[in-house]
């Protein structure tokens, strides 16, 4: 019965916070802004492109990469520098950012496109398309994914 009770509790006792240094965070996030801002342009082209993740996405993650780093000195400043992670709310964040990526919208000259980037990708090779969210849709998950990224970073600091 004891042995039971202490399987059971270890397994209850799932904690979803990673305990890390504030410096490893500045440096993932600074490496994952990086990482963004490419694939973000890869799937996407035409003014689309220059206006929402150029201008939008990369002034984003260039004020937060500067905010993060003025956080972590003056974190370090006041002997300050463990901070914890929400895993759950991590993955939320990067499925959003996964959705957006997949079925980012070209331009098709002067209008946008029909299909996002993966089901356009699925077209050329002749796989049926299954799912194919409107513009809207992944605009607002764009725009979501930004907000929550927001709040990542404020639980963070």
């Amino acid at each position: 019965m004891v042995v039971k009770e202490a399987v059971f509790t270890i397994l209850m006792d799932v904690d979803p916070m990673i305990k890390t240094n504030i410096w490893v965070v500045f440096f993932l996030y600074s490496v994952y802004a990086l990482i963004s801002i490419p694939l973000f342009l890869m799937t996407s082209g035409g003014w689309i492109a220059v206006f929402f993740y150029l201008a939008f996405s990369g002034f984003f993650y260039i004020i937060t990469t500067i905010l993060m780093f003025f956080n972590a000195t003056f974190r370090t400043k006041r002997r300050r520098t463990k901070v914890k992670i929400n895993s759950d709310f991590l993955i939320k964040i990067l499925g959003l950012q996964i959705f957006v990526i997949l079925f980012n919208y070209d331009t098709c000259g002067e209008t946008t496109c029909y299909h996002g980037f993966l089901p356009t990708l699925l077209e050329e090779m002749s796989f049926p398309i299954l799912f194919a969210p409107p513009f809207v849709l992944v605009l607002f998950a764009l725009l979501l994914y930004l907000g929550l990224l927001s709040l990542f970073l404020l639980d963070v600091s």
